[in-house]
């Protein structure tokens, strides 16, 4: 039997001995999950918008970790794809096929673009949902390939820019740590003292983070130049909650990915002429409505 979460899924998960795998990889995102996600997306970006003058955010990136993708079904896979514009498409038997674009007057609220996705996996989400990161990464560069307009269609805008400078697989979203390795390194550098500014920190992030994974032999390969083109459109960083037990001082997880993320972020925005402080940060209790916070209210 599949497991879960007791406070989301209820009693059926119990007794967890018998669970012997926490959920079916191919049939993520499940459909609580794709609804839920949905609405915290749109969330996110109701949110954004009337805090910046009716402008969308140009390019969010999304958190993805194993242990809160296996607890949630996915949510976070839901939110990037609410986020992009696009739906879980599933064979007969439930097997999700493939992440279809949803055409663009179709989207909501009526005129809102496809909004650019970073997706930050942890290790454990990267070595256990693989077919999740090549059905994603196949969606990416759909998406880029799309004949739209830039103004609604961000990722394409992003991708071509990048094909202009000469930067090399300009559809690359999906980034971690080597292949093979896990862990940031920040809070190594945190518990040894050997720092001196955030910016550090979001450096240290960014060389531990700037490996891309998809289909084909796209299995770790550098791309540090995409990741930084990314990050300097970045206008907001999504992070789940996946856990009444702890919130986000409790685990150095959340400050030497998260925070140093959107360090990097701001970094990097500050270096493109732009400015830092418009970087955003939602916070996402998995357990709770659907309202995400924004960090400085958590």
């Amino acid at each position: 039997a599949t497991g879960g979460d007791l406070l989301r899924d209820g009693p059926g998960v119990l007794p967890t001995g018998r669970n012997v795998h926490a959920l079916d990889p191919y049939r993520m995102p499940s459909a609580s999950a794709t609804t839920r996600g949905g609405a915290v997306a749109r969330a996110i970006l109701a949110k954004h918008v009337a805090d910046n003058d009716g402008v969308y955010p140009e390019t969010v990136s999304v958190n993805l970790w194993g242990l809160d993708a296996i607890k949630t079904k996915g949510e976070s896979v839901a939110v990037a794809l609410e986020l992009v514009g696009a739906r879980a498409v599933a064979e007969g038997t439930g097997r999700v096929a493939r992440f279809e674009l949803i055409p663009l007057d179709e989207l909501q609220p009526p005129g809102r673009p496809r909004v650019d996705v970073l997706c930050n996996m942890s290790g454990i989400f990267r070595d256990t949902f693989a077919n999740v990161v090549s059905l994603l990464d196949d969606l990416f560069e759909r998406a880029a390939a799309a004949d739209e307009p830039e103004e609604r269609n961000f990722i394409r805008k992003h991708a071509r820019a990048m094909e202009a400078q000469g930067i090399e697989r300009g559809t690359a979203r999906l980034f971690s740590n080597p292949a093979g390795d896990y862990g940031s390194m920040v809070n190594e550098r945190v518990g040894a003292g050997n720092w001196t500014s955030g910016d550090e920190l979001g450096d240290t992030w960014v060389n531990r983070n700037s490996f891309s994974y998809g289909r084909g032999g796209e299995r770790g390969e550098a791309r540090p130049e995409v990741l930084n083109s990314l990050l300097a459109t970045t206008d907001r960083v999504v992070q789940a909650i996946d856990s009444v037990e702890y919130g986000l001082t409790d685990i150095q997880e959340y400050y030497a990915n998260t925070g140093a993320l959107l360090s990097a972020a701001r970094s990097a925005k500050a270096k493109s002429g732009a400015d830092p402080s418009k970087v955003g940060c939602s916070i996402v209790e998995t357990f709770g409505d659907d309202d995400p916070k924004e960090l400085d209210e958590t």
